[in-house]
């Protein structure tokens, strides 16, 4: 039987969004998988001599994508004396200026019957953009004796449909996407507008009468100045033609706002993401604001 896993290190920074870590699953690390050929059938021998234990993830497959609010079916090959499953998947949480905040881990099937095929019902949003599928296979007696696990993507709901190279704000979460060659490669921690203030939505081609075309990276100044508000604004990446609205660093007095919305109207990042992400995102970005 599995070991009892030993308690996540709690982190002493004050994270936004931190807090005690809870792994909701098993968090004991699985033993390497067996190097697979083909299929699970690898694993059988001759006629007349024991199958070799195997289990092999067929479908999704590495480098597949999960999309929040969709419906998964997991399907696997066997061999052997498998004869129920463990799934459950891990992931490192968004990180926020380049420090981690923990990882996550849910077990999706735990011992069920080794049936080949679990149908997820429905995907929640998940604080990242990569996961790590798992399954491993139990014998009669439950010892762990076969092991498979992928890499896959995350995408919440809206973003499904994007161009390949963009920037996407989901505000119901206060994140920041930045996706090249159709992947996430960079995920941030913002703050939009707080009560009584205005982050319009937005997407290519957008406009507004009073703030003019919108949904692109208009311009960059790594110091911009907002004369309404009498105060720097860092890593500036206008995202409406008028400069009314955009994507820039925060100071230190307001970093434990982000996570949530907090700012004039502006997009806020910690100063060393916004920094890193300046220097990524070429003028003339597609941006979505939803």
């Amino acid at each position: 039987m599995d070991e009892e896993p030993e308690p996540l290190p709690h982190a002493a920074a004050p994270v936004p969004g931190l807090g005690p870590i809870l792994w909701q699953g098993d968090a004991a690390d699985l033993p390497a998988p067996p190097t697979l050929t083909t299929t699970a059938a690898a694993y059988r021998r001759g006629s007349g001599e024991p199958d070799l234990p195997g289990i092999l993830l067929l479908s999704p497959t590495d480098g597949d994508e999960w999309v929040e609010g969709s419906a998964v079916t997991i399907r696997w090959l066997s061999s052997g004396p498998i004869r129920k499953v463990r799934i459950y998947y891990s992931y490192e949480r968004c990180k926020f200026a380049e420090r981690s905040r923990g990882d996550v881990g849910v077990v999706l099937a735990d011992m069920v019957p080794d049936n080949n095929q679990f149908t997820w019902s429905k995907v929640p949003w998940l604080d990242t953009a990569s996961v790590r599928l798992r399954i491993a296979g139990y014998d009669a007696d439950g010892n762990r004796v076969a092991a498979d696990e992928i890499g896959l993507g995350f995408r919440p709901r809206e973003l499904v449909g994007l161009p390949d190279n963009c920037i996407a704000i989901v505000k119901r979460h206060q994140r920041l996407y930045y996706f090249r060659d159709g992947r996430v490669v960079r995920m941030h921690i913002v703050s939009t507008a707080a009560s009584g203030y205005w982050t319009p939505t937005m997407k290519p081609g957008s406009y507004d009468r009073r703030r003019g075309a919108m949904g692109q990276v208009f311009s960059k100044s790594t110091c911009a100045w907002s004369r309404m508000y009498n105060c720097a604004m860092p890593y500036w990446m206008a995202i409406t033609s008028s400069g009314s609205h955009g994507i820039h660093a925060t100071s230190p007095p307001f970093y434990h706002r982000l996570g949530s919305p907090a700012s004039h109207g502006c997009v806020r990042q910690h100063r060393t993401d916004a920094q890193i992400l300046f220097g990524m995102v070429p003028v003339g970005t597609k941006v979505y604001v939803f």
